[in-house]
């Protein structure tokens, strides 16, 4: 199987660092793929991923996933060691939902901040509407103060321990960082939580 992947975008961050929290991402057979030079929208990267979405996983009999939670969860099943999905059907959905939550309400909000402000994206956002940049900006910032609440009553996003929900919200925080956002700065829960991430292999 081949990945394909992009440095430092949120998506193939998210496969990257589950990967390496399994140990296993120096094992992986990659190709990186630069959006900045628009790879992702030649011919022969749409033929893999039909609407240009990196990352892309292709297995040896062709299939072809293209969501960065899909491949996580193909993952899952083939290195179940350590588990970050959940071990049993309460616990994966739980976790689940928490990771839903942390990518529909920061991710996609970073996202947005990020694609319609940023002078590098205006090539690739056409047209960039500021004033959705500014909305995306004040969903993020509440979003921010929902998972400091929740960081300051739990050790981990879903629940005691680290999982795929940790790995979404730690991708969202770096995004962040392109638009100089780093909410850990004003919010004590969320520079506890931080510390703690870095403790966990591959996180660093």
């Amino acid at each position: 199987m081949k990945l394909y992947t992009a440095d430092r975008a949120p998506n193939p961050d998210r496969v990257k660092y589950f990967l390496s929290a399994k140990g296993k991402w120096d094992e992986i057979d990659k190709q990186e793929i630069s959006i900045i030079e628009k790879q992702h929208r030649q011919p022969d990267y749409l033929a893999i991923s039909p609407l240009g979405h990196v990352p892309a996983l292709v297995l040896d009999d062709g299939t072809a996933l293209t969501e960065s939670r899909a491949i996580c969860t193909y993952f899952e099943s083939v290195y179940p060691d350590p588990n970050l999905m959940g071990r049993d059907a309460k616990e994966r959905a739980v976790i689940e939902m928490w990771d839903r939550r942390v990518e529909l309400t920061y991710l996609v909000a970073m996202a947005g901040w990020f694609r319609h402000s940023h002078p590098a994206m205006a090539e690739l956002e056409v047209p960039q509407v500021a004033d959705w940049a500014q909305s995306c900006q004040g969903k993020v910032e509440k979003a921010a103060d929902f998972f400091a609440d929740r960081l300051s009553n739990s050790e981990f996003v879903a629940g005691d321990r680290f999982t795929i929900a940790d790995i979404t919200l730690h991708v969202g925080f770096g995004f962040g960082r392109i638009v100089k956002f780093k909410p850990w700065e004003s919010r004590p829960a969320l520079a506890a939580w931080r510390e703690r991430i870095a403790a966990v292999p591959g996180m660093s």
